[in-house]
């Protein structure tokens, strides 16, 4: 590589560290956006709840209870929702600029491989491709990421306004409601640990940040 690149060596490293640092960047930006949005939805969701045991106390669970609590918690489902999107689009993103990254080591390495004692690096084996471990995590790793753990909190919600609605439909049954939202609850953590990894399976790296790896035609220069 140092012998193909000859006089170019110097700016060709100087593109790779600064194309580096911009890729470090940027997985910082996505990691501060999934801490932001996942604590704008936590509080958004504590404070409600706050808003909805004052209802319930002033109104003795009655019927201004529920109409406020049906009202609310669609909105808190739809703001739930939204978030767990974002957080897996965030941590798609996060892997495209690592393995960006990873392939920056690979041409320091070729440009200087005696640098390899140095660096952190991790070789696939036969064993286990590394591709295979970092594309498909098992289902307990993906409960540990931030979307996964904002998919359980969305179920929670989900189950209790199916429960609630029941309940205001006329259903005295208290085994019954807990019954229907805890099925509820547990269908829509399926749905979105479905939705999670298929959105992982279907990454690809080309359609992760078009916009900024996109390279324009060279515009003619203008007649004078």
């Amino acid at each position: 590589m140092a012998e193909i690149l000859s006089g170019r060596l110097g700016p060709a490293a100087t593109f790779a560290t600064t194309e580096h640092f911009n890729l470090q960047t940027a997985r910082s930006i996505t990691v501060a956006e999934s801490n932001g949005r996942a604590s704008i939805y936590l509080a958004a969701l504590s404070t409600n709840l706050i808003a909805l045991a004052f209802i319930g106390q002033t109104s003795r669970l009655g019927a201004a209870f529920h109409a406020f609590a049906l009202i609310l918690l669609p909105v808190l489902i739809f703001i739930g929702v939204t978030t767990f999107e974002r957080l897996v689009q965030s941590s798609i993103e996060d892997i495209a600029y690592a393995r960006r990254i990873g392939r920056l080591r690979g041409f320091y390495l070729d440009l200087a491989p005696e640098l390899e004692p140095y660096l952190a690096l991790v070789r696939p084996t036969s064993e286990r491709p590394l591709s295979a471990a970092m594309v498909r995590p098992g289902g307990w790793q993906l409960t540990l990421t931030t979307a996964g753990m904002v998919a359980v909190v969305n179920s929670a919600v989900i189950g209790s306004f199916a429960g609630l609605l029941l309940q205001t439909l006329g259903e005295r049954s208290l085994v019954i409601t807990l019954a229907a939202g805890a099925t509820v609850g547990a269908a829509a953590l399926l749905i979105q640990r479905r939705r999670h990894r298929l959105v992982l399976d279907a990454y690809r790296p080309d359609a992760i940040d078009r916009a900024a790896i996109f390279v324009p035609e060279p515009q003619q220069a203008e007649a004078a």
